[in-house]
């Protein structure tokens, strides 16, 4: 049970509605992508709007999704 729809039932005694604690529960069973962009030449993770490593100058940036 999530923590949303614990206290959901402390302050109200109606059925959650479409937009409350029963939607939320179902987000957290969709699968989070984590995205980590990389210099491919020494390893630095480095930001999305990165074009130059600056740990070596490497201009060659990778973008791993991990599910």
């Amino acid at each position: 049970m999530s923590l949303s729809r614990l206290l959901s039932g402390f302050f109200s005694e109606s059925e959650p509605s479409a937009e409350s604690p029963a939607t939320a529960q179902d987000d957290e069973n969709q699968h989070a992508t984590t995205v980590i962009y990389e210099c491919r030449h020494c390893g630095t993770n480095v930001s999305a709007d990165t074009d130059c490593c600056p740990a070596c100058t490497g201009d060659d940036i990778v973008r791993y999704s991990i599910d």
